[in-house]
């Protein structure tokens, strides 16, 4: 039984004690998920996808769209899966950025654009998780075999 009040809040050093053993847990369960960044602004998501960097999978979502929140599961899986040297994955609310969503033509929620050299270069709009991570993977090894190649 727990009873939080001023004098019962758990210091900020046990909170971060108790994250980092769930951290190690979970790695060690091969169950760490990857953080998807949400894109503050236009421009942050235009640098992400600079030239010569890995591509990046863009989810358009909204607070109020169920759809969104349940395709979220499986984007972190997705994340846990590909996401790091030859994938980034970010996640912009269109209610929050829409310039974003006008800039990439976004008119439904979910939608995910892949960007490569600051260019879109697929567009997806409300398939199954299958079809998603399918899109993902494809670009992630796409890019780690150009990467290998200019080795």
């Amino acid at each position: 039984k727990f009873a939080f009040g001023p004098s019962r809040l758990p210091s900020y050093a046990s909170f971060a004690f108790m994250i980092r053993l769930q951290t190690v847990a979970l790695r060690k369960q091969g169950r760490l998920m990857r953080y998807i960044s949400h894109a503050a602004s236009l421009d942050e998501l235009k640098s992400l996808s600079a030239v010569k960097a890995q591509p990046v999978f863009v989810f358009f979502t909204a607070s109020w769209c169920q759809p969104c929140r349940d395709t979220t599961p499986h984007l972190e899986d997705i994340s846990s899966k590909f996401e790091g040297p030859f994938l980034k994955m970010a996640q912009v609310d269109v209610n929050d950025l829409p310039d974003a969503a006008r800039e990439f033509g976004v008119d439904s929620v979910p939608y995910f654009v892949v960007l490569r050299d600051g260019h879109v270069v697929e567009r997806l709009a409300g398939h199954s998780p299958k079809d998603i991570a399918d899109v993902a993977e494809k670009h992630a090894v796409a890019f780690q075999k150009l990467q290998e190649e200019s080795r």
